[in-house]
């Protein structure tokens, strides 16, 4: 009998055993959390939440519901229980660090250092693995395999991350993918660590400051560390916005990354739980929260294209920062710069295109996608066009380039490229903001001119693009065709899309004009369809060789829609025939389906002798005015042109003098000139005529080096409604001479009486200031007061190369409005090598100017100085021998075919011959026919100078 009894108690006792010891077997493994105060704005280094949602998450997975796992959280910061992290299996730390870092409390630290000796696991996310600079103390690296020490560097972008071992737990159920962070990109590691996710990262915060060179960098965003002992560490330095715990695979590598660090088996498709949304939520209601409470930012206004608008006005009335005090003060200067554009063969970039503004720009690709900024659109000669940071975002500087877009290898112009240097873009382009579309042109060797749209937010061509602007199309649509059609005489196709873009103001046309050409083109390329809808010659055949649209102004729109362009000449651009619109102002409207259509017309009484010498009328192009008050004037609707004959011609838009089949007949007599004349004696005259604001005053010699005006002007209101406009330009000594003298910029007012047309009148010149060849002026303000005139000047010569040793140097200028008074220039070497014609873009307290790259002035402490750099001089060159050849002789080989059959701006050989010997040698040794003298030495030149004359 006692024996059963005594054998049941000996099973039941084994049974107890072996229950009690499989109770210990599956004692659940503790999981600490740790956050911390939120400390960077709603949604970022949000720890609290962090935690609390990391703890959700943990709780919801089958180990926590078998009871394999207990999850024990401090949201809040380091527990106050000194025994918080007894037993703990893994310590997951996602708060502050760096000066803030709890373990630099020594009784935190001894706490954490028992449960790491006895191979407790660690998990840091973001700034948990930041240790001070001069980190002692805490020793991070021993348990984490690495540390980040001191704010070095880190970097905010969307960035593609790559499993990098795709065999680790931590791996298990993940892929490749991209997402928004902020992440580290310098640990110091001491021991092998095995990388679990890498990343190539465009560091934007380095050693203290921004960075404005995009230099990328592969590097180990996440990563394991098997300590000595048993432990197992993993840190990841992502995690700064809360709503990164919502991507997908993020949240896998977090979670396995705490089953593995805490000795928990990941299944083998990786964890996974929770709402997908569940960050995100929280994160929306603390956005909408800081918003309702905050001051809402005063919007920078947009700048789409040359000279502000489409009316080309150049006038910027919304600036507040930038005053006649402030910019003469010494805490004006050069503040920023972007980095180098692109060269092509060696050849810098050169900025003929105006830089464009737009104020908020969501970007869609790249590292900066999802991310909204202030951008600054330039587009180069080597044909790339780019989106720049325009203020500092975050981390991400000024001058940064967002992204960039090639279209295409840029032309090399025959029989000589365009100054020295490769054609790309030449014009500015223009910005269609409502619909986030870029417009721009550029020239390829293959196709020749094209006409693309980029994404605003992108830079990528969009589908249908690019438009071929060839010949042929614009033939097939041209609205002033003639009799019948004459092929190209030229020898080169030499055509030069040198004017700003321009929209309808619905932005369903684009408008593009091309010049220096056989004959000028206004072409209106529909938007939608991608397609050359209609086109007009200035020229009508069989004429060829006049009526280049090339100004740097382009064409000019009203409110309604109607187009204004300016047509200009070449040597012997004159014939009398009918539709010939050479030396002449035209009004157009592009109404479907007629297409572009002449509505109006104006031309100088004395076209027939500018249009032999290659004196263009179309150098800049129209200025649009604000209207006039109907009580003051009977000529409300105003716009302005000049000229190379530095001449200031003002009209009446509604109302042009001309008629739409010929010009009127050539005349001599000033006062029979259709513009809006004032009523008193002009002196070059003798009689009423247009208004001479450069001289002095010449039918034969404008052209070239002697051209006396190539700039759209710029507008300005005064508080008490008076009009002003400002002009640049070049006065001459004497006739026929190259060499400059004030005034260079000179004030306009426009006059009015009640019922009587307006007429411009001289208010004032500037005394002292010479430029070489300057660009369109610009006018800021705040409102109608505070008026400053920025010129860039080109300072050099039309003429000059911008190839070579010898490049001119720009320089900016700024002028109070009201009486030209000089406050600041920019100093000598601040300004890179530019292009030619272009102006200054004033917007939101800075002067940003395109060169070889962005360059921005304005207000600040620190101004950026350049290193002078010494170029070489043409005097160290090795000498050239004679060749031995007469002077007649190389005029023949290298000149004639040129000059002494010469189309458009191509100067006639007699035409040369009446200029004087020094002024031949000098175009030929550093000018514009440098290029064609390339080998020759100066025993030579002087001949074929010599034998010219």
């Amino acid at each position: 009998m006692n024996s059963p009894f005594r054998a049941r108690r000996w099973w039941m006792s084994l049974g107890l055993l072996v229950s009690l010891s499989c109770h210990a077997h599956d004692a659940p493994k503790k999981i600490v959390l740790v956050g911390g105060s939120s400390s960077e704005g709603p949604a970022r280094h949000d720890y609290g939440n962090g935690i609390r949602l990391i703890a959700s998450f943990l709780d919801a997975l089958p180990e926590a519901r078998r009871g394999d796992i207990k999850v024990t959280s401090y949201p809040d910061g380091w527990p106050d229980d000194a025994h918080a992290l007894d037993d703990a299996a893994t310590i997951v730390l996602y708060l502050d660090g760096d000066m803030k870092h709890p373990l630099r409390d020594a009784q935190h630290r001894r706490v954490f250092e028992a449960a790491m000796r006895r191979g407790a696991g660690l998990v840091a996310l973001h700034q948990a693995s930041t240790v001070p600079a001069d980190d002692k103390d805490i020793g991070l690296q021993r348990w984490l395999g690495g540390a980040r020490f001191g704010m070095f560097d880190r970097t905010t972008e969307t960035a593609s991350v790559q499993l990098a071992s795709p065999a680790h737990a931590i791996t298990r159920g993940m892929h490749d993918f991209s997402y928004r962070d902020e992440f580290y990109p310098t640990f110091r590691f001491t021991a092998p660590i095995t990388p679990i996710l890498n990343a190539t990262l465009h560091v934007q915060y380095r050693d203290g400051q921004s960075i404005v060179e995009d230099r990328p960098e592969k590097t180990a965003v996440a990563w394991a560390y098997e300590r000595d002992g048993g432990g197992r560490s993993f840190g990841f330095s992502g995690a700064h916005y809360l709503v990164a715990l919502d991507q997908p695979m993020l949240r896998r590598m977090l979670l396995n990354a705490i089953m593995w660090t805490a000795h928990v088996d990941v299944p083998m498709n990786g964890t996974s739980a929770g709402a997908a949304d569940a960050a995100t939520r929280i994160a929306t209601h603390e956005l909408r929260d800081a918003a309702a409470g905050k001051t809402t930012r005063v919007a920078a206004p947009d700048a789409p294209t040359f000279h502000r608008d489409a009316q080309r006005s150049g006038w910027n009335d919304r600036e507040t920062a930038l005053t006649p005090s402030s910019v003469a003060s010494p805490s004006f200067g050069l503040l920023w710069e972007s980095p180098a554009l692109d060269s092509f063969d060696g050849q810098p970039a050169r900025l003929y295109a105006s830089p464009l503004y737009v104020d908020r720009v969501a970007i869609t690709a790249g590292e900066h996608r999802g991310e909204m900024f202030s951008v600054i659109i330039a587009a180069s000669n080597n044909g790339d066009v780019y989106a720049i940071n325009a203020t500092k975002a975050g981390d991400v500087a000024t001058g940064r380039i967002l992204w960039r877009t090639h279209l295409a290898t840029p032309c090399r112009l025959q029989p000589a490229p365009l100054d020295a240097v490769p054609t790309g873009v030449l014009s500015t382009p223009v910005i269609d903001v409502v619909h986030g579309r870029i417009y721009v042109t550029a020239c390829d060797p293959k196709m020749g001119w094209q006409a693309y749209a980029l994404n605003l937010g992108s830079g990528a061509v969009l589908p249908g693009w690019p438009v071929r602007l060839d010949e042929p199309r614009l033939n097939d649509v041209n609205h002033n065709a003639g009799l019948h059609r004459l092929p190209p005489t030229r020898r080169f196709d030499f055509r030069v899309q040198r004017g700003a873009l321009n929209l309808s103001p619905d932005g369903s046309r684009l408008y593009v004009v091309f010049g220096e050409t056989e004959t000028g083109w206004l072409v209106s390329v529909d938007t939608v369809r991608a397609t050359v809808d209609s086109a007009f010659a200035a020229v009508a055949m069989p004429h060829r060789g006049s009526g280049g649209m090339w100004g740097a102004g382009g064409p000019a729109m009203d409110a309604a829609g109607n187009i204004f362009v300016v047509t200009g000449s070449g040597f012997d651009g004159y014939i009398e025939q009918a539709h010939d619109w050479t030396q002449s102002l035209l009004k157009l409207s592009d109404i479907a389906p007629r297409g572009l259509q002449l509505i109006g017309t104006y031309t100088p009484f004395n076209y027939c002798a500018t249009a032999k010498m290659d004196i263009d009328l179309g150098s800049g192009g129209a200025s649009l005015l604000p209207d006039l008050d109907h009580a003051l004037t009977s000529t409300s609707h105003l716009l302005v042109v000049g000229g190379k004959q530095g001449n200031a011609y003002l009209l009446d838009r509604d109302h042009l003098p001309g008629r739409l089949d010929q010009r009127q007949t050539c005349s001599t007599d000033a006062a029979s000139d259709g513009s809006l004349l004032a009523p008193q004696t002009q002196p070059q005259f003798g009689t009423r005529g247009p208004l001479n604001v450069f001289g002095p005053y010449s039918d034969r010699d404008a052209a070239m080096d002697l051209a006396r005006a190539r700039s759209a002007v710029a507008v300005f209101r005064a508080a008490g409604g008076n009009t002003s406009v400002y002009m640049t330009g070049n006065t001459h000594t004497a006739s026929g001479s190259a060499v400059g003298v004030a005034p260079s910029l000179v004030k306009l007012d426009v006059a009015t009486a009640r019922g009587r047309p307006a007429w411009l009148r001289v208010d004032r010149r500037q005394p002292d200031v010479v430029f070489g060849n300057p660009g369109s002026p610009v006018v800021s303000s705040d409102g109608a007061r505070d008026a400053i005139v920025w010129v860039l000047d080109e300072n050099a010569r039309r003429s000059a190369l911008l190839a070579g040793d010898d490049t001119p140097s720009p320089m900016l200028y700024a002028f109070a409005a009201d009486t030209l008074r000089l406050l600041w220039k920019s100093s000598a070497g601040d300004l890179y090598t530019s292009g030619k014609y272009n102006e200054p873009l004033i917007e939101g307290g800075q002067a940003i100017v395109g060169t070889d790259r962005i360059q921005a002035f304005g207000l600040g402490k620190d101004h950026l100085v350049h290193a002078t750099q010494r170029k070489a001089t043409h005097a160290s060159a090795t000498p050239v021998a004679p060749s031995g050849l007469d002077g007649a002789t190389l005029y023949r080989q290298r000149c004639a075919m040129c000059h002494d059959h010469p189309q458009g701006n191509i100067p006639p050989r007699a035409w040369i011959a009446t200029r004087p010997r020094a002024e031949i040698v000098e175009a030929l040794t550093r000018g514009v026919m440098r290029a064609q003298a390339a080998g020759l030495g100066p025993h030579d030149i002087d001949a074929i100078a010599g034998a010219l004359k």
